[in-house]
């Protein structure tokens, strides 16, 4: 068995110090944003700020050297599956309005049936880094089986039903909430992320290019899974159901002109009104259209509102 320590090709080092770096800030900024948008009393809140606090450990081994190295990589990787598995707690909470009882436990179930895998990834990440033996190269490319399959059908269940359920294209959703907006492409990337480590780990790039356990691929997709539970820190479904509230709050508000940017933002975050919005002679939409705006569709109602902006100016 060769032995493992610490990188010492200065291209690997650097980068390896680099995705520590960057995932340990990531983190913690989000920490900070959770702390400061958490609600009093609401668990959810709570487990995605210890969900954060527990991932930063792992990101500060590249500043250790032997024997610590080895010890100290171990013991903050203990924390790190801690924090994966606390995701995929986390995202069973939020996904769990739109699931069934029977779906939901096998959920949550298979979940706790994965944690032998982790007891034995423990052991395995110890002795390999104290080069003691090389388990670990046998249990590092089956690691996505047991960490990221309840997160791709969270991923895939959140875009059905906003398809389905809602009624709710990508470009509205957008438009109604650029939040919701980063959590859908933190999603997706985060997921092709996921692809990338399996990649990396399971031979298919070069063998010589990083060692066993060392990537930047997987912190990639941490961070970004991350974002997903930080950005909007409720479940999924209270989100959109505000979203749809917003959308017929938008149409309804042609008579009051109370425009919002993002129903989801803060409201310290939220934009004034708009103003009540006047008649425009000659425009595409006409009177009639205006005494029955509530009938409008919502593309209608955005085009009626960009033309009254146009003649204000």
């Amino acid at each position: 068995m060769e032995e493992i320590g610490k990188p010492t090709n200065p291209h690997g080092l650097v980068l390896e110090a680099w995705a520590q770096g960057y995932m340990v800030g990531s983190l913690i900024i989000m920490a900070a944003i959770a702390v400061a948008n958490m609600r009093k009393g609401v668990i959810l809140h709570k487990l995605i700020l210890i969900e954060l606090l527990l991932g930063t450990f792992h990101g500060t081994f590249i500043f250790t050297d032997a024997p610590v190295y080895g010890w100290y990589l171990s013991t903050t990787a203990i924390f790190l599956n801690m924090s994966w598995s606390l995701h995929n707690v986390i995202s069973w909470i939020k996904n769990k309005p739109f699931l069934s009882k029977r779906v939901s436990y096998i959920y949550i179930g298979t979940v706790i049936l994965a944690q032998p895998y982790w007891v034995v990834e423990i052991y395995a990440n110890f002795t390999y880094f104290n080069n003691i033996n090389d388990i670990f190269t046998k249990t590092r490319p089956v690691e996505a089986v047991f960490r990221d399959p309840w997160w791709i059908f969270t991923t895939v269940s959140l875009f059905w039903n906003i398809k389905v359920r809602y009624e709710l294209g990508i470009i509205e959703i957008i438009r109604l909430s650029p939040r919701f907006g980063v959590l859908l492409a933190a999603m997706l990337l985060s997921v092709c992320f996921i692809v990338v480590d399996i990649v990396a780990v399971t031979g298919v790039f070069n063998n010589n290019a990083l060692p066993d356990g060392i990537n930047p691929f997987w912190k990639l997709a941490f961070v970004f899974k991350c974002l997903t539970d930080t950005i909007i820190l409720d479940d999924f479904k209270t989100a959109l159901d505000r979203l749809t509230d917003a959308k017929l709050q938008r149409l309804d508000s042609f008579n009051t002109g109370s425009f919002k940017n993002d129903p989801l933002a803060s409201p310290s975050l939220r934009a004034p009104p708009l103003g009540h919005i006047q008649h425009v002679e000659g425009s595409e939409m006409g009177e009639s259209s205006l005494a029955n705006g509530n009938n409008l569709s919502f593309q209608d109602a955005l085009r009626m509102q960009d033309s009254t902006e146009l003649a204000a100016k």
